[in-house]
């Protein structure tokens, strides 16, 4: 049964919905810190431990943000009240390339691991070399990285821009007791 577009743009997101978003969003926060320091340790020990992590982490958000997709697919959710009709298609586009992007990282990371065949050295415990020898998958890793922080910038600007001036979405993702701007 379809719900009220109006009432559920108002409503707090399911709670399975709200505990997704903030594992995911933990994680996903986690890769990019143990990314740079694998990429850049001479600590041989320390830089096996974070690739597995790192590896680990990013399957375990692949799982998360598939759950999402299909999540977004058969239930979408009303966008907030009040925005214009340019502000609800910047939200809808930020929203499913935060949930897509992770997928292509996750490509083009497993891309760099077979490509500098670092699978059996990571089985064995042995430490993937300092240094890569190929470099595009890893390039286009590093690219997808950055584009995906420039969308969580762009994701919490909007929530706060909405959350100071209109409405309380933070609510609707489970956090109660956070100022908002709505009057009234």
């Amino acid at each position: 049964m379809q719900r009220d577009a109006t009432a559920s743009a108002t409503m707090p997101y399911p709670r399975t919905r709200q505990w997704l978003h903030w594992v995911s969003a933990a994680l996903i926060l986690t890769m990019p810190v143990s990314g740079t320091l694998m990429a850049r340790t001479a600590d041989d020990g320390l830089r096996l431990n974070l690739y597995q992590a790192h590896l680990l982490v990013g399957w375990v958000v692949v799982v998360l943000m598939l759950v999402r997709v299909v999540q977004r697919v058969r239930r979408p959710v009303a966008s907030p009240e009040g925005l214009a009709p340019w502000n609800r298609a910047l939200l809808g586009g930020v929203h499913w390339l935060i949930t897509i992007v992770p997928l292509a990282l996750a490509v083009s990371g497993s891309a760099t691991v077979l490509q500098n065949d670092l699978g059996p050295l990571l089985q064995a415990g042995t430490p993937p070399p300092a240094t890569l020898a190929v470099t595009q998958a890893r390039d286009a890793h590093q690219a997808g990285a950055y584009f995906f922080l420039a969308l969580f910038v762009v994701h919490v600007a909007g929530v706060v821009r909405y959350q100071t001036t209109r409405g309380d979405a933070l609510a609707r993702m489970g956090l109660r007791g956070v100022p908002s701007g709505r009057r009234g």
